[in-house]
């Protein structure tokens, strides 16, 4: 299936915009090199495909700094997003499949008719958000002002609210392995410009800056 006008196809679509979504989540911009990463793909040829979605109207450019979802685009890709989001929460706490099993197989669910996952997400109540802590699109959320692990000071207790990072499948696993969960509490050690050091369960463990700003938290009180 093509998108008219556009001469993109909706694969292709959906994912650069379910993409840019996420990278909003975690920075609230998406940059070109951010979305090749994410895509695993070229910049050039991210270049090329932001081009024709500016002149669909489903992104915005600011000048210098990268681009940003319209009304239009959000749209799409909190469509997907959601049935993403739900599809994972009742794989999970409704089927019993682990966060790894659960994020993989939810994206078939994301060509579900809409009909399907509405009900399925009334079904389970309508949960706010999904495992990984992340707001399910189109439901009501309280508003945490959480923050991601790179803004808190050494000695800090706090408790992970949201992990970002749920579009990768191995950073995700690498995250799981190491005990960092939603509603987990961890002490911030140490923070250097490469890596912060966490207590968990008396256990140090490493993340590098990048990783350590996809995990957001709210500080409870001092570890020491």
């Amino acid at each position: 299936m093509v998108v008219k006008h556009f001469k993109i196809q909706t694969k292709t679509l959906e994912d650069y915009l379910k993409a840019m979504y996420r990278l909003e989540e975690i920075y609230g911009i998406a940059k070109t090199q951010d979305i090749a990463t994410e895509l695993n793909v070229t910049p050039a040829t991210v270049s090329k495909t932001l081009k024709k979605l500016a002149e669909g109207d489903y992104i915005r450019w600011i000048p210098y700094e990268g681009v940003k979802l319209t009304k239009k685009g959000r749209r799409l890709a909190e469509d997907a997003i959601k049935k993403h989001r739900i599809a994972e929460t009742f794989l999970h706490l409704h089927l019993g499949f682990d966060l790894i099993e659960s994020h993989r197989y939810a994206h078939m669910f994301e060509h579900l008719p809409d009909e399907i996952l509405d009900r399925l997400w009334i079904y389970m109540q309508k949960p706010s958000r999904c495992p990984h802590g992340n707001p399910i699109p189109g439901s009501v959320t309280d508003n945490i002002s959480d923050l991601p692990l790179t803004e808190f000071v050494e000695g800090t207790e706090i408790v992970i609210t949201r992990i970002l990072c749920s579009f990768d499948s191995s950073l995700l696993a690498k995250v799981i392995s190491l005990g960092i969960e939603v509603s987990k509490k961890v002490c911030i050690e140490s923070t250097s410009p490469m890596m912060i050091s966490l207590l968990i369960n008396g256990k140090r463990v490493e993340l590098n800056r990048y990783e350590s700003r996809l995990i957001r938290g709210l500080a409870i009180k001092k570890c020491r």
